[in-house]
């Protein structure tokens, strides 16, 4: 293989990032099934629509597979993405927690929420801006 051919393999901080990834779209996808399968049962039970569930859950999912691939194959656009969808996701279940959630729940495990949120951020960004990650989906040339 020439080395204008030669790709990087994929560092392992990236397989575990896709794999994490996976794992939060396949939740989601399940969100969305659950939410379709008892609707019933929680449109007496939620302040919301079941509407609001199956649909996050099937963006989510839909979102989180497409990232996922893109990081595992090393595609140019998936860091840029993830960081976007890191930073959506976030903001999501804050809101999700803030505004949807009853008191209890808003209140039930904060300082975790608040420093695993703080964890993803430093994490994800962190590896996306390592070296060997980076010279993964082609952002960084050497001479």
């Amino acid at each position: 293989m020439s080395a204008t051919n030669h790709r990087p393999r994929r560092p392992f901080g990236v397989t575990l990032l896709a794999l994490g990834v996976l794992i939060l779209a396949g939740l989601n996808l399940n969100r969305f099934i659950e939410a379709i399968r008892l609707w019933g049962f929680l449109s007496r039970l939620l302040p919301v629509s079941p509407l609001y569930l199956a649909v996050t859950g099937f963006v989510w999912a839909l979102a989180g597979i497409l990232i996922a691939l893109g990081l595992w194959r090393g595609w140019h656009w998936a860091p840029r993405l993830t960081r976007l969808a890191v930073l959506a996701y976030l903001l999501y279940y804050w809101l999700d927690r803030l505004l949807i959630e009853n008191q209890v729940g808003r209140q039930s495990n904060l300082p975790f929420a608040t420093g695993a949120t703080l964890a993803v951020l430093v994490i994800v960004f962190w590896l996306l801006s390592l070296r060997k990650v980076k010279a993964f989906f082609g952002e960084t040339h050497e001479q």
